[in-house]
């Protein structure tokens, strides 16, 4: 009986450590392997309005209306980075007589209060460490609907594609972490577009230039202005804090051909503060300054400032646009 309990034991024995080899001789499952394309995006929709009944401080009733949409799709695998970035958005506000909301101001239009088509793709390839890319960047803009100076003016000084940018650019991406990139481009090339004839005709947005002579300048056609020179662009994308991202992108230009020293300035912020899953405040700033652009002068007042001729006297000027609400946001 002995023996029997004893062989049995070994036998037990014996039988654990076969099936403990063989648990030991199955190769190791490895780790899942991180997705190359990572994909996502945030819209919004913000609204205010304002009624004023029998305020005797004056005033007009009026609602606004702004949606935005921003979408990407960022690629990372092996030596390659290939990073997209669409930003849309499209709003409009709308005056209304005293004391209601709901009949408009006689003879006003809805006005635009936001409208842009961003579109960014940069393509990259490991350089000499983990942290520098050689770099191909594309960038277009443009916007979504007709401009107007003043509600009520009948002619428009904005379109879509009028104006239109793109700009080519090859260089070097700095990029030391997730939420910070600085690209730097020796090489690259800004196309202005003005599609409308009536615009470009006023050489607006610094196409269909011309001389003394009549000639075009530099880079000028009727409906196109070509320019060559260097590019840095500098990205920031973090949460600063709980429940608080901060977007900035910054983007500088200099004409090699044309006044050098006049660099053209983009600098955009994007703020958002989450008070929930889908309410949010938003803050968005965005700030130009293009040499090529005319832009009306107006006294301390709000006046138009006139030159002799009787013309409102026009020249390139820092262009200021903020956008602050509160409104409806959905992240995914």
């Amino acid at each position: 009986m002995k023996q029997f309990f004893l062989t049995l034991m070994l036998a037990m024995l014996a039988t654990n450590l076969i099936f403990a080899q063989a648990d030991d001789a199955k190769p190791e499952e490895k780790p899942a392997e991180e997705k190359a394309w990572k994909k996502g995006g945030m819209g919004g929709i913000t609204y205010n309005q304002v009624g004023l009944f029998n305020w005797a401080a004056g005033g007009n009733s009026n609602m606004t209306l702004i949606g935005n949409l921003n979408l990407f799709a960022n690629y990372k695998k092996g030596t390659t980075t290939w990073d997209n970035n669409l930003d849309v958005a499209y709003g409009f506000i709308q005056q209304f007589k005293p004391n209601t909301v709901g009949k408009k101001v006689p003879g006003s239009r809805i006005t635009k209060a936001e409208d842009k088509i961003d579109f960014t793709s940069k393509f990259g390839k490991k350089a000499w460490s983990d942290k520098f890319y050689y770099t191909a960047l594309l960038n277009f803009r443009t916007q979504f609907a007709p401009g107007y100076a003043n509600p009520n003016d009948a002619a428009y000084i904005s379109k879509f594609f009028s104006p239109a940018y793109l700009q080519l650019a090859m260089g070097i991406d700095y990029k030391p972490t997730e939420w910070f990139s600085l690209f730097v481009s020796p090489v690259s090339g800004k196309m202005t577009i003005v599609g409308d004839d009536s615009l470009a005709g006023v050489q607006a947005f610094g196409v269909n230039q011309k001389d003394a002579n009549g000639d075009f300048l530099p880079g000028n056609s009727q409906n196109v202005r070509m320019e060559f020179g260097a590019t840095l662009t500098a990205k920031f994308k973090k949460d600063i804090m709980k429940n608080v991202g901060l977007e900035s992108n910054l983007m500088l230009f200099s004409n090699y051909i044309d006044r050098p020293g006049n660099v053209d300035v983009r600098w955009t912020n994007n703020m958002v503060a989450k008070v929930n899953k889908f309410i949010s405040v938003n803050l968005f700033t965005d700030l130009i300054y293009d040499n090529d652009i005319k832009v009306g002068v107006f006294d301390n007042q709000g006046d138009p400032v006139l030159n002799p001729w009787g013309f409102q006297k026009k020249g390139p000027r820092v262009q200021f646009k903020e956008v602050f609400g509160v409104g409806f946001s959905y992240k995914f």
